[in-house]
């Protein structure tokens, strides 16, 4: 768990199914982690939208007319992940 600094102790109402589902899945003593996790997780996805939002459109096909087809964007996906996979590799080495 991503921990950033202190704690503070809120108050808030949930509906007595979530509760019990919630429970079903965690041990004693970890709702609060549970929750401060999926709050995380769900600002984490707010701002994948945000930065969708904001960045829609940006990409010009005039300015990338090397990736103009799906087989030209699907080699250059490889050629990224092959070179993601050599960096990996070697600092897995260190």
């Amino acid at each position: 768990m991503m921990k950033t600094g202190g704690t503070k102790k809120v108050s808030i109402t949930l509906p007595d199914d979530l509760i019990e589902q919630v429970r079903v899945h965690i041990r004693d003593g970890e709702f609060s982690s549970f929750c401060a996790t999926a709050l995380r997780n769900h600002l984490a996805h707010y701002r994948q939208l945000a930065n969708l939002a904001h960045s829609f459109g940006v990409w010009k096909d005039e300015n990338h007319p090397d990736l103009s087809s799906p087989k030209e964007v699907s080699g250059y996906v490889r050629k990224l992940r092959k070179a993601d996979n050599k960096r990996q590799s070697k600092l897995s080495k260190k």
